[in-house]
C-alpha cells in the first residue's frame, strides 16, 4: 500500500443533497470525494478538498476495464474501496456482493467528466436535444437499458448512455445509487414499494423530462 493510500485526507464535511435508495449517505459522500480526486483538475479540486488529485493514468486504467473483476485489480478501485465505510456485521457473501456492486459502480462513474448534484440519469437522458428536438436517448434504447440482464450488459449500456450526453450533467451519487439498486434487484432484493424500484425510478425521471416538450410539440 502506498503512502498516498495511508495518508489521512483533509476533506470538507459530508454534504450529500441526493436521497439515495441503495447506498448510504456515508458511501455517497466517499464516492463523490473519490470521483473528484480521480477526475477534477488540481485547481478545481481545491474547491472541495485539500487532498491532492490522483494521477490521470489511474482513471484511464479503470476506464479500459470491461468487467467488475478487472476493475477490482486497479489502483483506482482500491482507493474507492478503502474510502467506503466498513460494515463489520456483513457476512462473507454480503461482502462479496457489495464488492461486485461497487466494482461496477466504479466502471461507470469513472466515465463521468462532470458531476451535476441532484440530476438523475433518467432525467438527463430524457432532456431535449436542440439539434433534433428529440431526447438524448431514444425511447427504444432507454427501454433496452432498463431491461439489462447481466452486469456486463448494464455497464456497457450505461457507458453508451453517458456517451450520448457527453458524459456530463449527471449526479455521481444518483448514478451510483441506480447501479447499486440494480444489483440489489439482480440478487433478488426487490422493494415491496413500486416507487422504490429501479424501473419506476428511471421511467419516472425519463418520461417526466420528455413530457414537457413533447406536449409543446403536439
Amino acid at each position: 500500500m502506498s503512502e498516498t493510500e495511508l495518508a489521512p485526507e483533509a476533506e470538507a464535511p459530508s454534504r450529500v443533497p441526493e436521497r439515495p435508495y441503495a447506498i448510504e449517505r456515508r458511501e455517497a459522500d466517499a464516492l463523490r470525494r473519490w470521483w473528484q480526486r480521480l477526475t477534477l483538475s488540481a485547481e478545481a479540486l481545491k474547491a472541495h478538498t485539500d487532498a491532492p488529485t490522483w494521477p490521470k493514468g489511474m482513471r484511464a486504467t479503470l476506464r479500459r476495464c470491461d468487467t467488475g473483476e478487472a476493475a477490482m485489480l486497479t489502483e483506482a478501485f482500491r482507493h474507492l474501496w478503502n474510502l467506503l465505510p466498513t460494515r463489520e456485521d456483513q457476512s462473507d457473501r454480503q461482502r462479496d456482493h457489495r464488492l461486485q456492486a461497487w466494482s461496477c459502480i466504479s466502471l461507470v462513474v469513472a466515465e463521468l467528466r462532470e458531476d451535476a448534484p441532484k440530476v438523475p440519469l433518467g432525467a438527463r437522458l430524457g432532456q431535449q436535444k436542440r439539434e433534433t428536438g428529440k431526447p438524448y436517448m431514444s425511447e427504444l434504447r432507454f427501454q433496452q437499458l432498463m431491461t439489462s440482464r447481466t452486469p456486463e450488459e448494464l455497464v456497457q449500456r450505461l457507458r453508451r448512455a453517458l456517451a450520448l450526453i457527453d458524459k456530463r450533467g449527471v449526479s455521481v451519487v444518483h448514478l451510483a445509487d441506480n447501479i447499486a439498486l440494480w444489483w440489489r434487484e439482480y440478487q433478488g432484493g426487490v422493494s415491496p414499494k413500486p416507487t422504490q424500484r429501479l424501473g419506476f425510478i428511471w421511467a419516472n425521471d425519463y418520461f417526466g423530462a420528455t413530457a414537457g416538450y413533447r406536449q409543446d410539440n403536439q
